[in-house]
């Protein structure tokens, strides 16, 4: 692999950057770049600063990470994705929670085969498998064929700040917080949300938001 043509970084992000990772290390030594260790609360301090840059992530660990700080916002758009260890076929709401997926490597790929891929994203590539590539197309193609038509959702402005809230990864509890309402009151909202926006589920809604909504 030409390293000469690589400028942007991939971060592993973890709990704990100073215990072993022999498998980042192995990926590391294949792709021949070093790839940075960082965690969730550094990662949130530095949000603006590391809107830009690749996350690299174990997907046996990626529960554990999102409940280390409940607000990690990994379904931004903004976040370019790194997924491997996968050990099975995902749901396509799991792969639309991973934000802007690059790649998703399974448990049993070579590490040469994740090496590769990390430097084909690094460059700016998608490294995606087949199947996985289809369940986008066929959400995206979805999305698109029932919401021609934005302009004409009828949404209150309460809805659009609970909308925007979505986008950030808050929870139910948090929304209701920052907004001074129960929570019964935010699933209401999110009731009429879903059903103005023929949405099934938060993930769905995010997706409207981050094409539709102004920042």
């Amino acid at each position: 692999m030409a390293k000469n043509i690589y400028a942007r970084t991939l971060y592993f992000l973890c709990e704990n950057k100073e215990s072993n990772y022999p498998t980042v290390d192995l990926i590391e030594e294949a792709l021949g770049l070093p790839i940075p260790r960082i965690e969730p609360q550094e990662f949130m301090l530095a949000m603006q600063q590391h809107k830009h840059k690749i996350l690299l992530i174990d997907h046996d660990n990626y529960q554990t990470l999102n409940s280390t700080i409940r607000d990690l916002p990994l379904s931004n758009k903004i976040f370019e994705t790194v997924i491997f260890n996968v050990d099975r076929r995902l749901t396509t709401d799991e792969l639309l929670s991973f934000g802007h997926l690059k790649a998703l490597f399974y448990r049993d790929d070579e590490i040469y085969h994740i090496a590769y891929g990390c430097g084909e994203v690094i460059n700016s590539h998608n490294w995606l498998p087949r199947k996985v590539t289809a369940q986008l197309l066929h959400y995206y193609r979805h999305a698109f064929d029932s919401q021609t038509s934005p302009a004409t959702v009828d949404l209150t402005a309460r809805e659009i700040q609970i909308l925007r809230s979505l986008q950030t990864g808050a929870s139910n509890n948090q929304i209701a917080d920052d907004l001074f309402i129960s929570e019964f009151t935010v699933k209401s909202h999110l009731y009429q949300i879903f059903k103005k926006l023929s949405v099934k589920n938060r993930v769905q809604a995010i997706s409207w938001a981050n094409q539709h909504l102004m920042s």
